[in-house]
């Protein structure tokens, strides 16, 4: 018995890494991301603008991970594009409290901000500065086309979320950008630099981009004619 335990076991993990590994592939394949280790990218580099400018320095050691997704202005609703953002932020910050690792920060976030992870709360917001999202992650800076969530306490690592779209030619691109930053001197490693933990954020970013931008598309309310 103990022997068949095991090999049923063996199965589903090596069925899950297969699929794991395909479903990341086919996320790769409709996102456009990139990742950036080592030291800080210019502030020019990035849209980020709350990033402490003692951090663009050689003092410090950077991840920085990008990922986006274009859609065609006449597939999304005839909404103000700023009311389409706010929709796309609620809707992915509100899934996001559902996954497994919202579970692990809920467990070491205080008591009173608990309530920070309910869709209610989450769909309650227009992002303004100083609002709590799943109790780690404060809005920073709140711009038509951004939201920077910065990490709180008790955090493993400084960085921040950001939320934006841009409009391209005819089209809305739609982003998810994260950054984290270290001291050099500092050797314990951020859950970005541990490959099991990038490759779950990269499932996670990438899927929440995607899927928010299908959400946006399937809105029961009026398209923009098309000429």
């Amino acid at each position: 018995m103990p022997s068949i335990f095991l090999t049923v076991s063996a199965l589903l993990t090596g069925s899950s890494a297969i699929y794991l590994y395909y479903f990341h592939q086919k996320l790769a394949s409709r996102i456009s991301h990139h990742t950036h280790y080592g030291t800080p990218p210019s502030p020019t580099a990035t849209s980020i603008t709350s990033i402490p400018k003692s951090v663009y320095t050689e003092e410090y050691y950077t991840v920085y991970d990008h990922a986006s997704r274009p859609v065609a202005r006449r597939l999304l609703p005839s909404m103000d594009p700023e009311e389409l953002f706010t929709q796309f932020a609620r809707r992915n910050m509100s899934t996001f409290a559902r996954f497994p690792q919202s579970w692990t920060i809920w467990m070491i976030t205080p008591f009173a901000q608990r309530n920070t992870f309910k869709a209610s709360h989450i769909h309650s917001l227009d992002f303004k500065e100083g609002d709590i999202v799943c109790g780690l992650y404060r809005v920073a800076t709140r711009t038509a086309s951004s939201i920077e969530f910065e990490f709180m306490p008790p955090s493993p690592a400084q960085g921040r979320l950001v939320l934006s779209y841009r409009e391209k030619d005819a089209n809305m691109v739609f982003s998810s950008e994260t950054a984290m930053w270290r001291k050099k001197e500092d050797k314990v490693p951020m859950p970005l630099e541990r490959s099991v933990l990038k490759y779950l954020h990269e499932m996670a970013a990438w899927w929440l981009v995607d899927s928010g931008v299908r959400y946006l598309m399937d809105l029961e309310v009026d398209r923009p004619a098309v000429e």
